[in-house]
């Protein structure tokens, strides 16, 4: 009994720590999909992107979350639609959660721009690694034995539906968007039980043209999950359309450096660095790879017309 109440304060704690249930990324202007299903197709190309984040440095098994995003544009009825996939592993100390969300949209064109509704259906496994080991007194248990046995990396799967809006016109952009709606409940054995609390995101941008090259792109990200709420404000300033830098200041936490590029073959890459604003956290890495695919066949060297410029 002492070591299943060990872990359910382990796994309590590290919710806690982590402000909600959903990983946490400092690209988030890149990672819009993963959070709002209306976001599909949005990009007009095939687009696919990964994002890799190693939290907090130095402390072992701290967060390490990777998520690789699909975007397409479809036409059928003679209408815009659009498809998505997002894949998220999130691992952190003995928990490890993977979620598989399909995304579908539908574009309605306004005459200032284009509006999308999305909805999304996720398959989400929450699993703890049987390897851990509790400590009681002089000698040490695997939290599978204390958790009644079974195969504890298999986990749960429970199906996670969203839904979201999302518009946009050549220098604008903003969304909002619910996951988790139904609060579905996540049980790692018969003795620990949690559930996926509901999560709002919203999210909006503008573009700023300075000259011919320069332009400044602001944003603010904003996540809740009705207790605590996390703010992001980003300011990018890009050369070109193909190179750029900025800094973020997620509100109580952390102060981000941003750079990034994007070659004529299509590929991007990108990288943050965040400095923690508590003596207690350490640093994080966050590495960003795209790859689109132009659907509409045109050269290269186009300057992409989206301020997200995936």
């Amino acid at each position: 009994m002492k070591r299943i109440f060990f872990v359910i304060i382990f796994i309590c704690c590290s919710l806690i720590l982590r402000a909600q249930q959903d990983p946490q990324f400092s690209q988030n202007m890149f990672n819009i999909l993963s959070v709002n299903p209306a976001y599909a197709g949005a990009e007009k190309d095939i687009v696919v992107s990964a994002i890799n984040r190693q939290q907090w440095v130095g402390f072992e098994n701290a967060p390490v979350t990777t998520v690789v995003n699909l975007s397409a544009p479809v036409r059928f009825g003679g209408r815009t639609h659009g498809l998505g996939l997002s894949i998220v592993r999130d691992e952190l100390g003995f928990e490890k959660n993977t979620v598989f969300r399909l995304s579908y949209s539908y574009e309605k064109k306004l005459s200032t721009g284009s509006l999308y509704f999305g909805a999304s259906l996720g398959l989400q496994n929450n699993a703890l690694k049987g390897e851990w080991f509790v400590p009681d007194g002089d000698e040490y248990s695997s939290v599978q034995d204390d958790l009644g046995g079974g195969t504890i990396d298999e986990g749960k799967m429970v199906f996670d539906p969203g839904l979201g809006i999302f518009y946009q016109t050549d220098n604008f952009y903003a969304g909002v968007s619910v996951l988790h709606v139904t609060e579905p409940s996540v049980g790692y054995s018969e003795s620990v039980e949690t559930y996926l609390a509901r999560h709002y995101y919203a999210t909006a941008g503008y573009t700023f043209k300075l000259d011919e090259s320069w332009e400044v792109i602001p944003s603010v990200f904003y996540k809740t999950d009705a207790v605590v709420s996390q703010i992001d404000i980003n300011s990018l300033l890009r050369y070109n359309k193909k190179i750029w830098g900025g800094v973020s200041y997620r509100v109580d936490d952390a102060i981000v450096g941003m750079v990034g590029v994007l070659f004529n073959n299509g590929i991007q890459v990108g990288y943050a660095y965040d400095i923690s604003t508590s003596k207690i956290a350490k640093a994080s890495h966050e590495f960003l790879l795209t790859y689109r695919f132009n659907t509409k066949l045109e050269s290269r060297n186009q300057k992409y017309k989206s301020i997200r410029f995936l």
